[in-house]
């Protein structure tokens, strides 16, 4: 359990830190999930075409991509982080309400993309750095897990509440709605201002091996497997992302109303709760790829039958084998992340998962779009399978190192 946190004398509690950034997390992903999922819808009703929507989501995305690379390097620096933290929940609440009151394509773009994805950068990256600080290394995998329920559980508290929102006040009320879960979201991170942070030194030879182009050199990313693992991942949310993004207006052409449609959504999530910490104890007894692999290979399966079903309820076990894969690669992912990270680095390693995760997002929504104008959903889905199977294969060859004992030549 995540009490076994340690914590010294002068600090403040690891649990209490844990719990107060569980629920920061818990808040902002209701908020993201509950206006993403209707944020296509509420862009058709203004007019907007199915490209520009795809862009329009991509945008997002993208931002994040290159911004968590960024702040990724500065969450390395101990104090920074709590500054990264509780200012990029907040942004993101202001970011929200003004979506609340954008009523042009524009506001929407310059909103969704270069503002909410610079200031979701901030926070992501720098609290995964914070939970993997406190987390002694034996249960390190475990812990990834319940604090990926967290994430979870408000992703299915968003779309339940999005739904909901969306049919009894109108789909512009979600964005409000979800301002306010960012303001609780952002009291709770406050908790990590108390937190200090610990100053690790890296030995020489960690030091000979990342440093140099001023991130990680080639030779760390090959040998050590994060080359691979971010190739995997990348290509796993490009097939994922590109569905997710037009699953409300396909189960919308199936005869769904919005609240079951965030029902349906939320299945997905609820069951991630029960995920996480399993393919977190999993993962320490079978390894880290054997759990990554079986999850690719249960996203192609339900992306491919997902495009099978002609009635909204028939997606319910596809819902759950999604959030069965996506516990297996985000846990077994970031474990392994943390693992290989040389000292002083984890924030850079735990931001080269997310940024990979974060590019599958561009590419995903922008092959949906284009493919739509072509083909029906349908099909459209049935080409964004290829990415996860793809991910699947190459995971088989995956073969992961712990660098921090192979490479710069020391063992």
């Amino acid at each position: 359990m995540f009490c076994s946190l340690s914590h010294s004398p002068g600090r403040t509690p690891m649990k209490s830190v844990f719990l107060g950034l569980g629920l920061a997390s818990l808040c902002a992903n209701a908020g993201q999930l509950a206006s993403s999922t209707f944020l296509a819808l509420y862009a058709q009703k203004l007019g907007v075409g199915m490209s520009e929507i795809g862009l329009l989501l991509a945008s997002y995305w993208l931002v994040l991509t290159i911004m968590t690379i960024i702040f990724g390097r500065l969450a390395d620096v101990g104090e920074l982080r709590k500054v990264l933290i509780v200012s990029g929940l907040a942004g993101s609440a202001v970011v929200y309400w003004l979506l609340g009151i954008s009523r042009t394509y524009f506001q929407l773009l310059l909103l969704w993309g270069p503002l909410l994805g610079v200031t979701d950068a901030a926070h992501k990256p720098a609290s995964a750095a914070v939970i993997a600080e406190i987390t002694p290394p034996q249960i390190l995998g475990r812990n990834v897990g319940f604090y990926n329920a967290f994430t979870s559980a408000g992703l299915a508290f968003g779309s339940i509440i999005g739904g909901k929102i969306a049919d009894l006040l109108g789909l512009s009320f979600i964005f409000t709605a979800a301002s306010l879960l960012l303001i609780v979201g952002t009291a709770s991170s406050l908790v990590v201002l108390k937190h200090k942070a610990r100053n690790v030194d890296r030995n020489v030879a960690e030091e000979k091996t990342v440093k140099g182009s001023g991130g990680f050199n080639v030779r760390y990313l090959l040998a050590s497997g994060m080359f691979l693992l971010c190739v995997d991942v990348f290509l796993r949310n490009c097939g994922f992302r590109g569905v997710s993004s037009f699953l409300a207006v396909y189960l919308t052409q199936l005869g769904a109303e919005n609240t079951l449609i965030g029902l349906l959504n939320a299945i997905n999530f609820l069951s991630q709760i029960a995920f996480m910490p399993l393919m977190g104890s999993i993962s320490y007894r079978i390894g880290r790829k054997r759990v990554l692999s079986i999850g690719m290979l249960a996203t192609f399966l339900a992306t491919f039958f997902l495009s099978t079903v002609w009635n909204p309820l028939d997606t319910i076990p596809i819902q759950i084998a999604i959030g069965f894969s996506w516990a297996s690669i985000t846990v077994a992912s970031n474990a392994f992340a943390a693992e290989v990270a040389p000292s002083g680095r984890l924030g850079e390693a735990m931001g080269m998962v997310l940024t990979s995760m974060s590019l599958g997002g561009v590419v995903g929504p922008l092959v949906a779009g284009t493919a739509s104008e072509w083909f029906d959903l349908r099909m459209t889905f049935r080409i964004l399978a290829l990415f996860p199977l793809l991910s699947f294969l190459l995971s088989i060859r995956f073969r992961p190192r712990p660098v921090k004992h192979s490479i710069g030549g020391t063992r």
